[in-house]
């Protein structure tokens, strides 16, 4: 268990990195509502929000309660594992990510006609399974470590991520002007965000409170499929 200053001083970490994302988020849906010539240079300032974040997040002071971490499966017999070791088994995850995530876009690409909806809606609905389900499975496995400090960062920092190196390589390659299911994407986003801010931010984070973010997404899938209804 942690005590009432770790706590504190977790809420107000975490409240950081919402805020973060937060001032990204708005700057990404902005540039999504007009149309200029030199747009795409704008994602250069994406990729160094997210440089300017992991250097502040670098320099931070340590936290003097840190987990101790299971045994590198590629050498569980050695409490400290080689560098090269540990880097072959992150190289090994990232390729099976990648292979498992072709697999799915694949699979979605045939799965919208099938379903008689737009590939737009349908990448809205479930690319984000393929996008967070890594970190989803991490966090699983890690508050049912009781390691809930770690679950909490995994999922800040993939936000950071994916609020700024996407965000980046969209404006650079597509035109980024968001139509009506985007701007409802967004929405939801932002709602959300907003509430765990002030969650953290006041140091208030119980249970029911980060389940409920997952009714946001229902109402959200609700609310596209009925404006592709009608």
């Amino acid at each position: 268990m942690f005590s009432s200053a770790h706590l504190s001083k977790l809420s107000l970490a975490f409240s950081r990195d919402q805020g973060w994302f937060m001032a990204v988020f708005v700057a990404k849906i902005g540039l999504g509502l007009v149309v200029f010539a030199w747009k795409p240079w704008l994602g250069l300032a994406f990729l160094a929000a997210y440089a300017l974040y992991v250097r502040q997040e670098m320099a931070a002071p340590g936290d003097t309660e840190d987990e101790a971490l299971e045994p590198l499966k590629f050498q569980p017999g050695r409490a400290v594992p080689t560098t090269g070791m540990a880097l072959a088994q992150t190289l090994a995850a990232l390729l099976v990510i990648f292979v498992a995530s072709r697999v799915f876009f694949s699979q979605l690409e045939n799965l919208g006609p099938a379903l008689g909806l737009q590939p737009q809606l349908l990448a809205l609905l479930l690319s984000p399974i393929a996008t967070e389900l890594p970190e989803t499975m991490n966090a699983i496995i890690w508050v049912r470590q009781g390691k809930y400090p770690l679950a909490l960062a995994n999922i800040s920092g993939a936000m950071m991520i994916q609020a700024t190196i996407p965000t980046a390589f969209g404006i650079f390659f597509t035109p980024w002007h968001l139509s009506t299911p985007l701007l409802v994407a967004a929405g939801a986003t932002m709602l959300a965000i907003g509430v765990m801010y002030l969650a953290f931010r006041r140091g208030y984070v119980a249970r029911w409170l980060l389940a409920s973010m997952a009714g946001l997404h229902a109402g959200f899938a609700g609310l596209l499929i009925a404006l592709h209804i009608t």
